[in-house]
């Protein structure tokens, strides 16, 4: 049984920067390390990620010939490994892994060596390298980098005639629920670090490319606004973050001497945690669910009055990429903020990826307290 070189393999890919040999290279090191970690069978996972996109494979006829390309690939890795003297066990276990390494393949990968090979694929597609990808297939197909998604495309990935397809689409559309996808633990871990760093850069580029960084306070943030509001009223903050996981208090103490008006924060992430740090009974749990409005307020009262502050901000959102319902699709977020004059309660949709859904809400919580003690 003759095992294929990196130098062989070279032969039957391009310089595409999407889907070349940089790609496979970068496939084969992930998938080597996974099934290390896995236990996976390493001679049927290199074979696979060297073959999965192999340009020998399409019959460039076709008029597209990425639709089908994994199956292409399958039957020229058979013919390939067969030449080489392998046994019928293993070329078919590389078959399998190259069949259901697609994104939208028909069948889940089964096999280990196949989750190994699909987890390995997609980590390709996201983090710092998974945007330069983007970015490279847009300019590629002459499609901008970024443009406005429609609300049709939002809820229903379809586009609006004219509408053009950017790499922001596609991140919106496929590259956001990646790190979903994954089937083994080393994947996983891989995929959320990844996915932070795109994330972060694709809300970025939507803020930017729609001004959204321009607004009246571009020089001095929320939190460093907030705290002589707060101290010309002679009152003090307390907060109750779900969805945020603290990120709110953490920005209100980034500003110094942020002890004068900010009396402390409750992170309750969990249900029991809502029960014991906050007072909000089980049974509004059960009836409503964390993510709504008598959750949320019941949460911003606990918290002011657990603290014996003035003011208190409690936030309850599904941050993705996962948890979403119809009746609760992700970025579906509740603020309320309890002061003297009672409780009230919103509720918001965003649209980004989880760190850019945690950075939305914090943003708007900080701005909607600002409102509210300054008014």
């Amino acid at each position: 049984m003759q095992h294929i070189s990196t130098q062989e393999a070279r032969s039957w890919y391009d310089d595409d920067p999407v889907h070349g040999f940089g790609h496979v290279l970068r496939v084969l090191r992930l998938a080597t390390f996974i099934a290390a970690e896995t236990g996976a069978d390493t001679d049927i996972v290199r074979a696979a990620a060297l073959l999965h996109d192999a340009r020998g494979a399409t019959d460039s006829r076709e008029s597209n010939p990425r639709v089908k390309h994994h199956l292409a690939s399958a039957a020229f890795a058979r013919h390939v490994l067969t030449s080489k003297g392998w046994p019928e066990e293993k070329i078919a276990a590389v078959e399998e892994a190259i069949r259901a390494h697609r994104f939208r393949s028909e069948g889940a990968p089964r096999s280990l060596e196949a989750q190994v090979l699909f987890d390995a694929d997609k980590l390709d597609a996201i983090g710092a390298v998974g945007v330069a990808r983007a970015i490279a297939y847009a300019v590629e197909h002459h499609s901008p980098v970024y443009a406005p998604p429609s609300p049709q495309f939002l809820t229903e990935g379809q586009l609006l005639e004219g509408e053009p397809h950017s790499a922001y689409h596609e991140y919106v559309f496929k590259l956001r629920h990646l790190q979903a996808r994954m089937h083994t633990s080393p994947g996983r871990t891989l995929a959320a670090r990844r996915a932070a760093v795109m994330q972060a850069y694709f809300a970025a580029l939507a803020d930017e490319m729609e001004g959204r960084d321009l607004d009246a306070a571009a020089h001095e943030a929320s939190e460093a606004l907030l705290g002589p509001l707060l101290v010309a009223r002679g009152w003090r903050l307390a907060t109750a973050e779900s969805c945020t996981g603290g990120l709110i208090s953490s920005r209100i103490t980034d500003i110094p001497g942020s002890s004068a008006y900010f009396a402390g924060g409750i992170v309750a992430y969990a249900y029991d945690a809502k029960v014991r740090l906050l007072g909000v009974p089980w049974s509004v749990l059960a009836q409503h669910g964390a993510v709504s409005e008598p959750v949320v307020r019941l949460m911003a009262e606990g918290a002011r009055r657990a603290s014996s502050t003035e003011v208190a901000v409690a936030v309850s959102g599904v941050a993705g990429p996962g948890g979403g319902t119809p009746e609760k699709p992700v970025g579906t977020t509740w603020i309320a903020i309890s002061t003297p004059q009672g409780t009230q309660a919103r509720r918001f949709l965003w649209h980004h990826g989880r760190l850019g859904n945690k950075k939305a809400t914090a943003d708007q919580a900080l701005r909607w307290i600002i409102e509210l003690v300054g008014a």
